[in-house]
């Protein structure tokens, strides 16, 4: 069956719309009348639109679409289809709302395709360029899609990490697919010439440099002073000074929505054909940067990687003026543990 199907919920304030089939110039005739009579009377409503037997939708949807954006406090998409999703993308509705694809269900791979076993996931090969990342059946589906969109900010702002495809259904657990990735990791390569890393400090460097002058959007990712702080609150590794230290460091940075990524220790760097890759993004927020150098000591200072961290501060920091290196160099305490361990 094609057409729209609008439906309120007053214990929730959303308004649901479901596409079906076609939608275009005839299929919105009286559309805009039916939503806005719909919405007539509730104050900051959200809206979920469920696009999973949406098989085309037009221009005149999408000027549709756009409009309930308008009119909505909060607005997702959800189920759907990857053609669909393209159109969405072209037209920059994906900037605008959220917009969640359809789960696509495949089969338990073999044992002969696992690759590796994580804390939270395994992770197979799928193909020769592919792998499949099915995380324990208590990580949920929006962690999961929370995940994969975070490799999709990463991406769309080259910050140089693996690819991630799609969100995929398996046995009750959920997945994601990545290209696959090759190389060994700066851990790896520490533990065997940590006397010969110039090179590997010089693109650790300039990776993070990149980062602190990529520029993110507040519906992209989120505040990380924010939510270091609630984590602070609750954690029962660092002392007391060290939440003190935490807290004051927060409170004297300027805000900036600078890419963080929260999580800069060598085992979760790849070298690969000459550059690096990050290969976990699940702490990335934006916030300010001077963040981001504190975790990143604080992580690699409890991973033994001191001698690592001071000569890729002393790289990172060395174009500074003296008295502005000074002024940060003080700021950081490597001795904070991390907590998020």
């Amino acid at each position: 069956m094609e057409g729209t199907d609008i439906r309120w919920d007053n214990e929730k304030n959303t308004l649901y719309v479901t596409f079906a089939g076609r939608i275009d110039s005839l299929t919105t005739q009286g559309l805009d009348r039916k939503i806005s009579f719909a919405l007539e009377g509730h104050v900051n409503p959200s809206c979920v639109v469920d696009a999973e037997k949406l098989g085309y939708i037009s221009s005149a949807g999408i000027r549709i679409l756009i409009g309930l954006a308008g009119q909505c406090r909060d607005m997702k998409i959800v189920g759907v289809s990857m053609d669909v999703y393209d159109i969405f993308s072209m037209t920059g509705l994906t900037n605008l709302v959220s917009v969640e694809r359809r789960i696509r269900k495949i089969r338990q791979p073999v044992p002969g395709m696992l690759l590796s076993r994580e804390k939270e996931a395994d992770i197979y090969r799928d193909t020769e360029d592919l792998v499949i990342k099915i995380f324990h059946p208590e990580i949920s589906l929006e962690e999961v899609q929370r995940r994969w969109k975070l490799s999709n900010v990463a991406t769309s702002h080259g910050i140089p990490s693996p690819i991630a495809f799609e969100v995929v259904s398996c046995n009750g657990s959920y997945g994601i697919i990545y290209e696959k990735m090759h190389g060994r990791t700066l851990d790896e390569l520490w533990r065997e010439r940590p006397d010969d890393m110039e090179d590997e400090i010089r693109l650790f460097s300039e990776l993070m440099t990149r980062m602190h002058h990529c520029q993110i959007r507040e519906q992209e990712l989120p505040d990380i002073a924010e939510r270091t702080l609630r984590e602070i609150e609750r954690t029962k590794i660092l002392a007391e000074d060290e939440k003190r230290f935490m807290k004051h460091l927060i409170g004297s940075l300027g805000r900036k929505d600078i890419f963080v990524c929260g999580n800069l220790r060598l085992n979760n760097v790849l070298l690969q054909d000459g550059r690096l890759m990050i290969l976990d993004l699940t702490r990335a927020g934006r916030g300010n940067p001077v963040l981001d150098l504190q975790f990143t000591a604080s992580a690699m200072c409890e991973d033994g990687h001191a001698a690592f961290w001071k000569r890729l501060f002393a790289r990172y920091a060395g174009k500074l003026a003296p008295e502005r290196r000074y002024i940060l160099e003080s700021a950081l305490d490597p001795g904070i543990r991390p907590w998020w361990k």
